[in-house]
């Protein structure tokens, strides 16, 4: 009796050795080598600098919104930075993520370089959800966030190239109509298509995050820019004033510069993680250039604040 005791204790404690052993040589835990030289350089930038600047973002965006509230939300316009306000402040909880810094840096591991969280189970599944949650709500937000600039540029090119007005009345019916029809269609191409639909989803994420929002800002604003450098011309020849006609440039202004802040912090987040993609092999070099490609992405906020002071 009490050999078999002894002999299913240590069956159970040769189980629980080779299952820590399992867990210590499991390379999909394993993030990265943790030595003292980049380990702190990382640790400054994803716990102290880019949360800090979050904040700071996420207070300008505040700011943003309660201008644009009490300007009013009727103009496409304001409804779009509206928007663009949002989706910017969505993208800032990838960087106030604590589960994420916690799993990354956390002072208790194993080994030092897993992800992992080794706390209570109630705190291990509090932390998990956390950042789940915040790791979805950032990636949507950062996806959104490089849409809604090309959706605005499109928007001015078709009012500097096609002005129109249009009632209010025949607005929303037409655009009510036609969210239907197009949720009618998507749906049913959803169910048809649906692994077709994941697969284009990936790629539209991939687009977007990629250096294809900076090079169609640009040009739309080359567009914009030769529009009204030519409507300005003619309206000189047709008025035959002699001296020079005083144009205020305040709305392609305002849109070239945010379009120059964003063309610049997206074209360096981009290329900073096209080249950590590729840089398996360096493993220092790779990290560092995720954490500083984080902190490019904040300065986004910059553009909205432009914006909204010029209402």
């Amino acid at each position: 009796m009490g050999n078999s005791l002894l002999n299913n204790g240590t069956t159970s404690l040769m189980d629980s050795t080779k299952s820590q052993n399992s867990l210590r040589s499991d390379s999909n835990l394993y993030c990265y080598p943790a030595p003292d030289d980049y380990m702190f350089p990382l640790q400054v930038l994803g716990c102290f600098v880019n949360p800090l600047l979050s904040l700071v973002g996420l207070f300008i965006n505040v700011l943003c919104l309660v201008i644009l509230v009490k300007v009013g939300l009727k103009k496409t316009t304001y409804i779009l930075l509206f928007a663009l306000v949002m989706s910017d402040s969505l993208n800032m909880f990838e960087n106030l993520d604590f589960g994420n810094k916690i799993r990354i840096f956390g002072t208790l591991k194993s080994k030092p370089g897993y992800c992992t969280f080794e706390y209570e189970s109630e705190m291990n599944q509090f932390l998990y959800v956390s950042q789940q949650l915040f790791g979805f709500v950032g990636l949507w937000g950062r996806t959104i966030n490089t849409s809604i600039p090309m959706i605005i540029t499109i928007k001015r090119i078709l009012a500097v190239y096609f002005p129109c007005r249009s009632s209010t009345g025949g607005s929303l019916t037409s655009n009510y109509s036609g969210k239907v029809v197009a949720n009618v269609a998507s749906s049913d191409f959803l169910v048809k298509n649906f692994s077709v639909l994941n697969t284009f989803t990936v790629y539209a994420l991939e687009t977007l995050a990629s250096f294809v929002p900076t090079c169609f800002m640009c040009l739309g604003c080359i567009l914009i820019g030769i529009k009204v450098s030519v409507s300005v011309s003619q309206r000189r020849k047709l008025t035959r004033e002699k001296k020079k006609q005083k144009w205020s440039p305040r709305t392609t202004r305002t849109l070239l510069i945010t379009c120059l802040i964003f063309a610049i912090t997206h074209a360096i987040t981009s290329l900073i993680s096209a080249i950590a993609s590729v840089s398996t092999q360096a493993p220092l070099l790779t990290y560092r250039l995720v954490e500083i490609s984080a902190f490019f992405n904040i300065s986004s906020c910059t553009q909205q604040f432009l914006r909204v002071l010029r209402l």
